[in-house]
């Protein structure tokens, strides 16, 4: 029996590193147990909440350790393979993950094998070749994988008090959402765009599109949740909830619908028509978040986003008429910004009266086409601490800190400051704040006990 440990690193720069699940971890380790049966012993070592430098307590002895790379994890991960290769030398390490794609030389001084793309006919693959002696470096699948073909991810492999929580469906407006018994759940795999600023691009590559699961799927999977787990609702962090084509999107909501299920997700602002703003509410959506990213149409053309700020504008009114809560992500810093960017936002948004905003600062990710051509969008310095590259630390203790720099003449004119961009960064979070619209705020009453100080 070959035993395999799939580690989870700590998170910790999260404020709930739990309100996110492991779904690459699960999905995996659902694929093994179901290809290799009672030839393998599985684990799912979960390191969240962690102090790090105990991390070692908490991994058992395997023959196999599997990470999944992220950026922000990298050092972390990096760390964790030191201690596990003094500790169990013999042990095999396997990496794959969208830092591996982007950095594989960087990301091979780690591991022993890697897989580049999508990871399960290759995890079947890389571990019946660890079994014979005879595994490759680099494991490549240049075809994408058809999700309907696996299982939905099983939750076994983590404690039920995981998978099972309370004040994930909080709402702004409407109390009582926050006491259901709820999860995250994933329902397809990809995006069609291609934002300049999304790191998506390196997952895409070679698996273009978007694929969604069979409806009889779905519903086979928050039927196994609502059994198993008791779950009363459902959060969907699928990039894009509602599929695109009008026949897809009616399906998928219809066996949402049968279940009974309440739920929230995220969709595209040009995504939503009023037939299925209307279905969605019938089956059971209380919220929708949406990436309008920019109240400038100029910067919204200069990362490809593809939307009009007047369909951002429709589409909060349609979901808000069909009693969907109408959540918005925006980045302040985006390439072509005006210099009075807050101030038209704040204008947007007293328009629209959207229910919720979550704000960030603009980060350049690697795997990005901003990243990979830097110049193309006026931009110079960029910082590759990883560490500090990503804009979901939080930014309320101190002064954030840009990880780049505009050129002073960009190819869309002057470009904005570090210190501009963060002024107007701060101006229109303190508004939203003042105006009890800020989704971080919201989200800090989300950890499992009311009062945090009684565990003191």
């Amino acid at each position: 029996m070959i035993k395999i440990g799939f580690i989870l690193p700590s998170s910790y720069y999260l404020n709930d590193p739990f309100r996110g699940d492991p779904f690459t971890h699960l999905q995996l380790l659902t694929v093994l147990e179901d290809y290799f049966g009672d030839k393998v012993e599985l684990c799912l070592p979960d390191l969240r909440g962690i102090k790090k430098e105990f991390a070692l307590y908490h991994i058992p002895e395997c023959d196999v350790y599997l990470h999944s790379i992220y950026t922000l994890d990298i050092k972390e991960q990096m760390n964790i393979v030191n201690m596990l290769r003094r500790q169990y030398p013999k042990a095999v390490h396997i990496a794959g993950g969208p830092h591996a794609g982007e950095f594989p030389d960087e990301s091979l001084r780690m591991s022993d094998s890697l897989i580049i793309g999508e990871g399960e006919r290759n995890i079947v693959k890389v571990i019946d070749d660890f079994s014979n002696n005879n595994p490759r470096k680099i494991y490549r699948d240049p075809k994408a994988v058809d999700i309907n073909l696996y299982s939905y991810p099983r939750r076994k492999f983590l404690p039920k008090s995981v998978t099972a929580r309370r004040k994930m469906m909080t709402l702004r407006n409407k109390p009582g959402f926050d006491k259901l018994v709820s999860t995250n759940v994933i329902f397809s795999r990809g995006c069609p765009y291609n934002c300049h600023f999304c790191a998506l691009l390196t997952t895409r590559e070679g698996t273009p599109g978007i694929r969604f699961r069979d409806p009889k799927l779905i519903e086979d999977e928050i039927e196994y949740l609502k059994r198993d787990y008791g779950i009363e609702g459902i959060v969907l962090v699928d990039e894009i909830a509602i599929p695109l084509k009008r026949t897809a999107a009616i399906a998928e909501l219809e066996a949402i619908g049968r279940t009974g299920i309440w739920w929230r997700g995220q969709c595209r602002v040009d995504g939503i028509t009023p037939e299925t703003a209307a279905l969605a509410r019938q089956s059971g959506c209380l919220a929708l978040g949406m990436g309008v990213e920019s109240v400038w149409q100029t910067s919204l053309d200069i990362i490809n986003k593809r939307i009009s700020v007047k369909r951002a504008k429709e589409t909060i009114s349609l979901l808000k008429a069909n009693d969907i809560e109408a959540r918005l992500y925006l980045i302040m810093g985006l390439p072509g910004e005006p210099e009075n960017i807050a101030d038209l936002t704040w204008d947007f948004i007293k328009e629209t009266q959207p229910d919720l905003i979550h704000l960030s600062l603009f980060t350049i990710r690697p795997g990005t086409e901003v990243f990979r051509n830097p110049d193309k969008f006026g931009i110079r310095n960029i910082e590759t601490d990883w560490e500090n590259t990503m804009h979901i630390h939080a930014l309320d203790k101190n002064r954030p800190e840009l990880t780049f720099n505009y050129r002073e003449i960009t190819p869309w004119g002057k470009g904005l400051t570090s210190d501009q961009i963060v002024n107007n960064y701060l101006d229109l979070l303190g508004r939203i704040k003042e105006a009890g619209l800020s989704s971080s705020d919201l989200n800090k009453s989300t950890l499992p006990f009311d009062d945090i100080n009684s565990l003191a």
